[in-house]
C-alpha cells in the first residue's frame, strides 16, 4: 500500500480556502456549517502562512539579505 503525499501546495490551500468562501457567501448553509467551515479556512489560511514564511526564509537565503 502506498503512502498518500498529504501535503498540499499553495495553491491547492488558496483553492480550498475559495471553495469555502464561496459556500459560506451562499447564505444557504446552517450556522453550524457555517462555523465548521470558518474553523477550517483559518486552519488554511494558518498553513497558507506557514509555506509563505517558509518561503520568504528561502528567498532571503538565497540572496543572503
Amino acid at each position: 500500500m502506498s503512502k498518500k503525499n498529504t501535503v498540499k501546495s499553495f495553491e491547492d490551500l488558496f483553492d480550498q480556502l475559495e471553495n469555502i468562501v464561496e459556500r459560506m457567501d451562499t447564505g444557504e448553509i446552517e450556522l453550524e456549517e457555517s462555523l465548521t467551515l470558518f474553523e477550517k479556512g483559518m486552519s488554511i489560511v494558518d498553513e497558507g502562512k506557514k509555506k509563505l514564511d517558509e518561503a520568504e526564509l528561502k528567498i532571503k537565503k538565497l540572496t543572503n539579505k
